[in-house]
């Protein structure tokens, strides 16, 4: 599998990466890869211009993506679902803050463990719910979900949970006992949990990813899974998101809802989703290795005390805090742009989110640059 791309190539995508930044400055914020697009992609989405399918799109139930959807959340999340509880989004939040408006009590807060994806407050926001920050657990294998406290504000008001699994920026994937925990918890209280799995396919070292919904029937019944093929075969701007419903009533509700809250998707979007999940596995299998090297390259370069290894993603959750006072200015001086620990919640402050879905040679030169810092 071919994947030299240079920097040359990447700025020619006209691209928020790699365009936002003057020339000099090392992009590692924005979370696609600097890779070829997988040739199955390429192909279906050379063959919709050669067509100019550049309509409107076909309604979700006769686009033939339902159906290969499900069969792949069943194969590799442990996700049993038909094509009928699987609908089409443009992205994944607009799914998040219409699941909230139309899911979950009038009003009530959405409870967010962080650190987190940042743009799930931007979405609770456009809900117009407020976000109940629960701080996750550092511990020795990454972080673990603050049970109780989340338990303690869902019995305060809160009615949802919004979880990003595998995590972002943390790159924990959470267990099967720790989500059939937090399902009890929901139950409990009468909660729902949203999880944002766009992320699941890239992981490491053989770490099994379960679906939230996929542990028990308590999450089954709480459960609101979002997927996307966007993030793992690195074609985000396409525009094709999925929720995939495990409880009844809430098919019912979205089906009622207006092309306005949920339609927009592109039809080359569409069609490069059931390339990648019917013949991308291959590229992607390649692809996993070559993020993993990038991966070990990290862990032998940077201190153990400020990284270890994710177990999915391929973002790393850099720890400065002992480091400097002010990490993403500080090593912009260095020529290196990174994300702001702080804009992933409480707890972030003083950490920094790299993206190390790069070149080797573009990863090594920002760690050289880096290692100025420690």
């Amino acid at each position: 599998m071919n994947f030299s791309w240079t920097l040359e190539q990447a700025r020619a995508r006209g691209n928020k990466r790699w365009n936002t930044y003057r020339d000099g400055i090392l992009d590692l914020t924005v979370a696609e890869m600097d890779l070829p697009t997988p040739p199955p992609v390429l192909a279906a989405v050379r063959d919709s211009v050669d067509r100019q399918s550049f309509g409107y799109p076909v309604a979700d139930e006769d686009s033939g993506i339902p159906e290969v959807v499900s069969d792949y959340l069943l194969a590799e999340h442990g996700l049993a679902v038909t094509p009928g509880d699987v609908r089409l989004l443009p992205e994944l939040m607009r799914g998040i803050s219409q699941a909230i408006v139309h899911l979950t009590p009038a009003g009530t807060p959405v409870v967010v463990p962080t650190p987190t994806y940042g743009r799930f407050f931007d979405a609770i926001a456009v809900a117009g719910r407020a976000a109940v920050e629960v701080p996750m657990q550092a511990c020795d294998d990454g972080y673990r979900l603050d049970l109780d406290r989340i338990d303690a504000e869902l019995a305060a008001g809160a009615r949802c949970v919004l979880l990003c699994h595998p995590g972002n920026p943390t790159g924990r994937v959470f267990g099967a006992a720790e989500l059939a925990a937090l399902a009890e918890i929901a139950v409990r209280w009468g909660a729902r949990v949203i999880s944002d799995e766009i992320h699941a396919p890239i992981r490491y070292d053989g770490v099994e990813f379960r679906s939230y919904a996929s542990v028990s029937e308590s999450a089954r019944e709480t459960g609101i899974t979002l997927f996307s093929a966007t993030k793992a075969w690195n074609f985000p701007g396409l525009r094709c998101g999925l929720v995939a419903f495990t409880n009844e009533a809430d098919r019912k509700i979205w089906s009622g809802l207006p092309r306005a809250a949920v339609g927009g998707m592109s039809p080359l979007g569409m069609r490069a989703t059931v390339a990648a999940l019917t013949a991308g596995g291959p590229w992607l299998t390649s692809t996993l290795g070559f993020l993993d090297r990038n991966r070990q390259t990290l862990a032998r370069e940077l201190p153990r005390e400020i990284y270890r290894p994710s177990e999915a993603t391929y973002l790393a959750w850099v720890d400065l805090r002992g480091v400097t006072q002010d990490p993403v200015r500080r090593l912009a001086e260095l020529g290196v742009a990174v994300s702001d620990g702080a804009d992933h919640g409480r707890g972030g402050a003083g950490f920094v989110r790299l993206n190390f879905a790069t070149q080797p040679g573009v990863l090594a030169e920002a760690l050289h640059r880096m290692a100025q810092v420690w």
